[in-house]
């Protein structure tokens, strides 16, 4: 794989929408937590499909649980990070013939990958959902992050290039950060259409304002379609101003005014003594809508 992981790589999500409901895919106000089962015409993006090596000696490895409603097939789709175009390297069809269908080591038994970096796009004849475990399998024992598949409508779109829109209606915020030399955190920004996106991922001070320091605070994207990037050690050499430290630190993600496509977020912080790892949704902070979305599970 391109880039060493810690003790992972990393999550997260939000939506497309009409302007006025720019979280919200097109659909209307959510009454409790969000349907994670895609309707059977759209894709889950599993954003995190990884087969080599980490740090410290690490290997790992993805294993993916589907669930179904009714028998069918689904579709794998793996699409490399940084990828040039929106095709996926491989792609595999698998039975749903029960309820759970586990794949262990999945791009190397389903996809014949030997070491990989990216992630799954699924497409399936009925109305499915997703888990995926990206774990170390060497060692006496395992360590890794777990995360949700997520359907394609929620992911952040861009502002339209004409009318007057909040920031927040089209940013997607991580908090919850450590700094180094405690630990180190990486970022992945995922494409979930066919579209080629742009836009930037910035580190921000608890105030929103630029951080201390002499690390870099923005980073500028161009990712292919269905393709992801991601920033190892962001916060490397960047510093709050205010009393909590680098805690008090979060980072952005926004699509350039007008941009087509729609894209996921996630941040992984490991902790550098251990490599343990935690994952760090991309959520909405649309305090004007009094919405939000986010999903995924720490590992």
């Amino acid at each position: 794989m391109k880039k060493a992981l810690g003790p992972a790589s990393l999550l997260v999500l939000t939506l497309l929408a009409s302007p006025a409901l720019a979280q919200m895919g097109g659909g209307g106000m959510w009454n409790g937590p969000g349907d994670m089962m895609s309707n059977g015409s759209e894709s889950l993006i599993v954003p995190a499909g990884v087969r080599g090596d980490g740090k410290n000696g690490t290997f790992f490895v993805t294993d993916l649980w589907i669930r179904s409603q009714g028998n069918g097939t689904a579709t794998l789709a793996f699409h490399p990070a940084d990828a040039a175009t929106a095709d996926p390297a491989v792609t595999a069809t698998v039975a749903l013939s029960q309820p759970v269908t586990f794949l262990p080591d999945l791009l190397s038994a389903q996809l014949g990958l030997t070491k990989a970096f990216g992630n799954v796009r699924i497409s399936a004849t009925v109305p499915i959902a997703a888990v995926a475990r990206v774990y170390n399998q060497s060692g006496a024992g395992a360590y890794g992050l777990a995360f949700m598949g997520m359907p394609q409508r929620m992911s952040l779109t861009a502002m339209p290039m004409t009318g007057t829109w909040p920031d927040r209606q089209f940013e997607m915020s991580m908090l919850g950060l450590l700094p180094q030399p405690g630990a180190r955190v990486n970022a992945t920004v995922v494409n979930t259409t066919a579209t080629t996106v742009t836009g930037t991922l910035d580190v921000l001070d608890a105030d929103g304002s630029a951080p201390a320091g002499t690390g870099p605070k923005s980073w500028p994207f161009r990712i292919a379609g269905y393709s992801s990037t991601q920033v190892d050690d962001v916060l490397a050499d960047v510093a709050s101003r205010f009393p909590s430290g680098g805690a008090g630190l979060q980072l952005r993600v926004r699509l350039d005014r007008g941009a087509g496509g729609m894209v996921m977020a996630y941040a992984v912080v490991n902790d550098n003594l251990t490599n343990d790892g935690y994952v760090v949704m991309g959520s909405m902070m649309n305090s004007g809508l009094g919405m939000g979305s986010g999903s995924g599970m720490g590992m």
